[in-house]
C-alpha cells in the first residue's frame, strides 16, 4: 500500500477547539439537570412584600366585598416584581432566564397555585373570607417550599414560615387579617433581605 492510500485511510484529527465545545456542552447540561435557580432577587421579595403591606392597609380601610379584589390585585403587581427582578438579575448574571433549573422550579410551584385559585372560585361565593385566605397562605407555602427546592436553600423555609402562618390562620380565623400582614409583608420583606445579603438582588 502506497503512503498515499495509507494517508487516505486515516481518520481525519479532531480540532482541539471541537472537543472543548463538547466538554462545556456537557458539562452545562449536567449543571443544568442538577443544578439550582439562583436568580430569584432578594430585592424584588422586598418590594413584593412592601406592596403587600399596603395591599393590607388598603383592603382594611375599604368595604368587605372590595377586600378580595384587592388582594387580587396584589397578586397581579407581585407577579410583575418577581418577574422583572428576577429577569434583571438573571441578565446581570449573564444567565439564561428559562433554563431548566427555572423550568422545574416553575413546575413544582404551580400546581399548589393552580389549586388555590381554584378553591378561591369555590369559596367565594360563601364569604368566608377568612377560610379562603387562610388557604391562601398555606398552599402558597407549600408552592414556595416545593418549588424552592430548585432553588437556593432558604427559599423552602420561607415555604415552611408561610404554611405555619396559613395555619394559624385556619385555626384561629380571628388572626387571619394580621397573618395576611405578617406574611405576604413580613415574611417576603424578611427573606427579601436574607436573600439579597446572601446572594444578591
Amino acid at each position: 500500500m502506497t503512503n498515499t492510500q495509507s494517508q487516505a485511510f486515516q481518520p481525519e484529527p479532531t480540532h482541539l477547539h471541537e472537543h472543548a465545545a463538547d466538554n462545556l456542552r456537557f458539562i452545562r447540561e449536567t449543571m443544568e439537570n442538577t443544578g439550582r435557580f439562583t436568580e430569584l432577587s432578594g430585592l424584588g421579595y422586598v418590594l413584593i412584600g412592601a406592596s403587600a403591606a399596603l395591599a393590607w392597609l388598603v383592603s382594611n380601610a375599604l368595604e368587605p366585598g372590595f377586600e378580595i379584589a384587592v388582594w387580587f390585585v396584589e397578586f397581579a403587581v407581585a407577579t410583575v416584581l418577581g418577574l422583572w427582578f428576577t429577569a434583571r438579575k438573571a441578565a446581570s448574571a449573564g444567565t439564561a432566564l428559562w433554563n431548566r433549573s427555572a423550568r422545574k422550579l416553575l413546575l413544582a410551584f404551580s400546581p399548589p397555585m393552580a389549586a388555590g385559585g381554584l378553591l378561591t372560585v369555590v369559596l367565594y361565593p360563601t364569604g368566608n373570607l377568612a377560610l379562603i385566605q387562610g388557604i391562601w397562605l398555606s398552599l402558597y407555602g407549600v408552592s414556595v417550599m416545593t418549588g424552592g427546592l430548585f432553588s437556593v436553600s432558604i427559599i423552602p423555609v420561607m415555604g415552611m414560615a408561610f404554611m405555619a402562618a396559613g395555619a394559624i390562620a385556619l385555626l384561629w380565623p380571628d388572626t387571619t387579617s394580621w397573618m395576611m400582614l405578617l406574611g405576604f409583608g413580613g415574611l417576603h420583606g424578611l427573606f427579601g433581605l436574607l436573600i439579597w445579603r446572601r446572594y444578591g438582588g
